[in-house]
């Protein structure tokens, strides 16, 4: 049995990837689907793909193995298997919503695709944490490779993420389900808000053993934030000027969540308005980077710094 694959998008010159038992190849147009999808970017690399609005567009086949597994998440339905893990891999991975259906959806089957099809604007740092490994299609040819190290290193996750363990210490992977609603295409306002409830239920779910919850409440959010940092080992320690930074971000998030808008900056100084919105901006990227970098560590991969910011350079060299 195989189904469709809508927006899965390989690495360059890779036909096929295998995880779990489930294998994707690429459909016979495969170039003509991928450059529907959408492109924020002119590019050249295995194809040219010009930027685009884009479009969902079945990419993939994906061949179901004969005895399914149940899935390893926190499903809302019981029903539903460890290719449903997979794709939220795959989706938080490759920065699109990607799913699989029995037959592609057209316009004669009144059925209505609500996924987004839009690229996600966050989530970088995660596939850029992923280590290259070439494996070369014709021995003769050395550009012939692609990265095998993505096969590799989602099989690696998948098997930590159905650990008991794993399952037990994070809920079952329910901040995999919080990641992905961040990671999609939103404005940043309602990115740094989701991503501060990833922050506020990795904190309690590492703790709720021996914190009652009423005490996790009422636990200051900067020694959340500071406790997440050194347990994650993304600091050895917490500096003063750290702490300072950390207030920033609980500023953002009080004023977002009371007021609904970034905190006040001064209209009357064009130069000086600018240039403290550039600041408040810099401080909310750098908090979503930050959140990558913690579901990194949890998934066990060693964090990408190609999308750091000079505010988490600053933090991380303190």
């Amino acid at each position: 049995m195989r189904k469709e694959v809508y927006n899965l998008e390989f690495s360059r010159n890779c036909p096929d990837l295998t995880i779990f038992g489930y294998q994707f190849t690429r459909v016979d147009d495969y170039q003509n689907r991928i450059t529907s999808l959408q492109h924020l970017i002119t590019s050249y690399s295995e194809f040219e793909i010009h930027a685009n609005t884009g479009k969902h567009a079945v990419t993939a086949y994906v061949e179901i193995p004969e005895h399914e597994q149940e899935a390893a998440l926190a499903w809302a339905y019981s029903s539903e298997t460890a290719l449903s893990d997979i794709l939220l891999l795959l989706s938080i991975f490759t920065r699109r919503d990607v799913f699989a259906v029995d037959n592609a959806i057209d316009d004669d089957t009144g059925k209505v695709i609500i996924a987004d099809p839009r690229l996600y604007p966050s989530g970088g740092v995660l596939g850029a944490s992923i280590p290259y490994e070439k494996r070369l299609i014709d021995p003769t040819d050395p550009l012939s490779g692609y990265n095998i190290g993505f096969e590799k290193c989602l099989n690696q996750i998948y098997e930590l993420i159905g650990t008991e363990e794993w399952k037990q210490k994070y809920q079952r992977g329910y901040l995999l389900f919080l990641a992905q609603q961040a990671f999609r295409s939103r404005s940043p306002d309602i990115a740094f808000i989701l991503c501060w409830i990833i922050w506020e239920h990795l904190f309690a779910v590492l703790n709720h053993e021996w914190l009652p919850e009423d005490r996790l409440r009422r636990i200051h959010s900067s020694d959340k934030v500071a406790f997440l940092f050194v347990k994650s080992e993304i600091k050895d320690n917490i500096t003063e000027e750290n702490r300072r930074q950390i207030e920033k971000w609980i500023k953002i998030r009080n004023r977002l969540v009371h007021f609904g808008s970034f905190p006040e900056v001064d209209p009357k100084n064009s130069a000086k308005h600018s240039s403290e919105y550039d600041s408040v901006y810099d401080d909310v990227i750098s908090f979503i980077r930050f959140t990558e970098f913690i579901i990194a560590k949890i998934l066990k991969l060693s964090p990408s710094h190609a999308l750091n910011t000079k505010k988490m350079d600053d933090f991380l060299k303190v």
